[in-house]
């Protein structure tokens, strides 16, 4: 694959909470507009969240509205640990004294407003760099943050592999957080011109959105996983978007993808490989559901070698990147 580059060690970490859903009020008005809008755009029935900080003592409205979010935090920082851990100590040691860039990803960009917070450093911590982390890999060189809604992590994907292919780092750290606000994630879905189009998602008709947080270290350093980002398409031609999307894959390839299901199943090639909607699986984590289909491929009784995940955005634009899966990596 051109400009590969190898997964070192990823995490990704949610909630223990449970689901809970979703019930419009009046004293939210805006938000319960947004939120029948948004079942409009989906064709869902009703809509369920787990977020970090849920307080079961709380009335169940306001608690998936304003949960604890120094739960979010400190998930974040849990990920990172469990991506260093998961290393082995001689890579791990050249992570703390190579040159290392860290990227942080989210989705909603400066969201501190939506959370009940006192301390200046934690808004600092959502709203730029959560600078705990920084230390945690003794990070001196480049950060960065990307806020490229459900494509921030591609983004952040490419920006590393041009930072490892041209020698500047060694290894690059992408750091992300999905927080399930339920406003903002009502007003993603509300896009005009695409309402009642779709099926529902989920068997039950609910949508789900599941918080998340993850760590993923990338190096030139050969491990099980090797990725490399494709190009972000945007054409009418739907004959032009199949060849895309289906060139170099084989029959036992597997071929996962984010997005509105319509907008996937209409360039989806009509060959035997496997199509896996990671949102049926996993529920919706925002700019994070990419990284969902690496826990997939090694979760599978019998990994596939190949696996191309595809990003649809709402407006008939698509990303992917491709995962070489090696067992003795």
């Amino acid at each position: 694959m051109k400009n590969e580059i190898y997964l070192t060690s990823f995490s990704l970490l949610e909630p223990d909470e449970n689901f809970y859903f979703y019930a419009p009020h009046w004293l939210n008005a805006w938000e319960a507009h947004l939120y029948n809008q948004a079942l409009k755009s989906t064709s869902a029935s009703g809509w369920a969240f787990k977020r970090f900080g849920t307080d079961k003592e709380i009335y169940a409205r306001e608690m998936i509205r304003k949960p604890r979010y120094i739960d979010y935090i400190e998930s974040m920082e849990q990920a990172a640990d469990v991506a260093l851990q998961q290393m082995t100590p001689r890579d791990r040691m050249l992570l703390l004294k190579s040159r290392a860039a860290f990227i942080y990803i989210d989705a909603w960009g400066e969201s501190s407003v939506f959370e009940n917070i006192t301390s200046a450093l934690h808004t600092s911590t959502i709203d730029t760099l959560p600078k705990n982390i920084l230390k945690k890999f003794s990070i001196k060189n480049v950060t960065c943050k990307i806020r490229g809604e459900n494509f921030s992590l591609i983004q952040a994907m490419r920006l590393a592999q041009d930072y490892l292919h041209w020698k500047v780092f060694d290894f690059v750290v992408i750091c992300g957080a999905y927080r399930a606000i339920p406003v903002l994630v009502f007003s993603d879905e509300d896009i005009s011109g695409i309402k009642g189009s779709v099926r529902a998602k989920q068997k039950n008709g609910v949508q789900l959105s599941v918080e998340r947080t993850g760590c993923f270290i990338f190096s030139l350093r050969e491990s099980a996983l090797r990725v490399s980002c494709g190009s972000y398409i945007a054409h009418d031609n739907v004959d032009y978007i199949q060849r895309e999307m289906a060139k170099d894959l084989s029959e036992g390839d597997l071929l996962t993808f984010s997005g509105r299901k319509e907008n996937i199943t209409r360039i989806t090639p009509r060959t035997c490989i496997d199509v896996i909607d990671l949102k049926d699986i996993y529920g919706s984590s925002g700019c994070l559901t990419p990284a969902l289909s690496w826990e997939y491929l090694l979760n599978k009784t019998v990994p596939s070698k190949k696996m191309r995940t595809i990003l649809a955005d709402k407006f008939g634009g698509y990303s992917y990147f491709d995962t070489l899966f090696s067992s003795g990596g």
